[in-house]
């Protein structure tokens, strides 16, 4: 499940009460753990070592294409799993490390539940280090996902309402910045900032903590999406009134967004390639210049999680358990194939797209069934393989180094969540 989509699964799941996200829990304050952390760095950090098949940040790119064309998985096995006592969200991987954020049980107080990051060896799921985030007030595991710019790891939390930056290599604090809300979707890392959303703020920092610009969204507007990156502009969407600004990252004086375009409530997550931004609003995928803001072509279906791009098709799932491609050139429909025929399953994570294969998982949050991962070739829409996951909610997958990863949580049991790899 695409983790923008948590506000639909918890309506349809009838969650309620004292738990905001799936996998979060309210936490008891006072004990002054994560006083100690830095408001800034001294330094900065290298680069981990990576490749080109990396996916450091959430969709892979500042323009969250999703799309990794020198992988492919055609007859998964498993390789290893890592569980954890809550839920999870899809993992940022850089060379051999596969850095997660989860809800875990705290190593630093009794019968405490807290977000946690772990850093894993790729090869074979093994922990290199663990990384509590602060418990002080109201805690727990926000869903947002990690990335990892300039060798740190950057993450939002729901308990300090605030953006962590972590060392990648030993996990050592960086830095935090008190947001005033809590971080529930991924940043971006474009040209050497880091960009982060509180819903009603989009805050630019540079690597050692230091805010450079706010840009704030107005009383009619609210952003539920990461933002995105691409040419000179950083992307920031928006609900209630849809809309999309682009601003310059070094940000300026006054109104700093150098253009603005309206359309349907409800827009999403911006995706962005070769010049053109492909966004979802309610009723409609808009395709927008990005030089100018002007729109380009709309084409009328429900998205119902984030569109990703191989360059001539976008891929997203649909409300009525569709995936589907259409052309980037003009909008209009290429294939359609329905992968959640029953009531009760859904369709609802964001695709990923390797050199053959356009791979989502499936949910089932009011059913106790695993869900089951698709692999639909992406030039045709027929199904190439599938893999039933130990889990009843599927989250967005990510490919690098040859491996593909799923996480997925039993929404339904005394369980928690699993990253699954898998290779051929």
């Amino acid at each position: 499940m695409a983790l923008h989509s948590r506000r639909r699964f918890l309506a349809t799941a009838g969650i309620t009460g004292t738990t905001l996200f799936s996998g979060c829990s309210f936490i008891r304050s006072g004990n002054g753990f994560g006083n100690d952390w830095p408001k800034t760095a001294d330094g900065t950090t290298d680069p981990l070592p990576g490749g080109s098949t990396d996916w450091p940040q959430y969709g892979r790119n500042p323009g969250h294409t999703g799309f990794t064309p020198d992988i492919e998985v055609d007859d998964p096995s498993e390789d290893w799993t890592f569980e954890l006592s809550g839920s999870l969200a899809p993992p940022a991987i850089v060379g051999d490390r596969v850095f997660v954020h989860g809800g875990g049980d705290s190593e630093s107080a009794e019968d405490d539940y807290n977000g946690v990051i772990f850093s894993l060896q790729a090869d074979d799921g093994s922990q290199q280090w663990r990384r509590e985030l602060p418990r002080i007030g109201f805690g727990g595991f926000s869903g947002c996902p990690p990335i990892v710019s300039g060798g740190s790891v950057y993450v939002g939390h729901a308990g300090e309402n605030g953006v962590y930056a972590i060392d990648a290599r030993d996990s050592s604090r960086r830095w935090r910045f008190d947001t005033g809300n809590s971080v529930n979707e991924a940043a971006v890392g474009y040209q050497g900032l880091i960009f982060v959303s509180t819903g009603d703020e989009l805050l630019a920092f540079d690597d050692r903590g230091r805010n450079q610009w706010t840009y704030r969204t107005g009383d009619d507007r609210s952003s539920f999406y990461p933002p995105a990156a691409g040419g000179d502009y950083v992307l920031y969407s928006t609900s209630v009134i849809g809309s999309v600004v682009a601003i310059p990252p070094a940000g300026g004086s006054g109104d700093i967004s150098e253009w603005r375009y309206q359309g349907d409530p409800g827009f999403g997550t911006a995706t962005v390639a070769d010049g053109t931004i492909y966004i979802p609003g309610d009723d409609r995928l808009h395709a927008i210049d990005l030089a100018t803001g002007d729109g380009i072509w709309t084409a009328e279906v429900r998205v119902s999680a984030g569109v990703a791009t191989d360059g001539e098709r976008l891929f997203f799932t649909t409300g009525s358990g569709n995936l589907a491609a259409h052309a980037t050139a003009d909008g209009s429909e290429q294939w359609r194939t329905d992968l959640a025929p029953r009531d009760g399953v859904y369709l609802r994570t964001r695709p990923l797209v390797t050199a053959q294969s356009v791979i989502v998982t499936t949910e089932k949050p009011q059913m106790d069934e695993r869900v089951t991962t698709y692999a639909v070739d992406r030039r045709t829409g027929e199904t190439r393989w599938t893999l039933d996951q130990p889990g009843n909610v599927g989250f967005d997958a990510v490919a690098a180094g040859g491996r593909l990863y799923v996480p997925v949580y039993w929404s339904t049991r005394d369980a928690g969540g699993t990253l699954i790899a898998v290779s051929d």
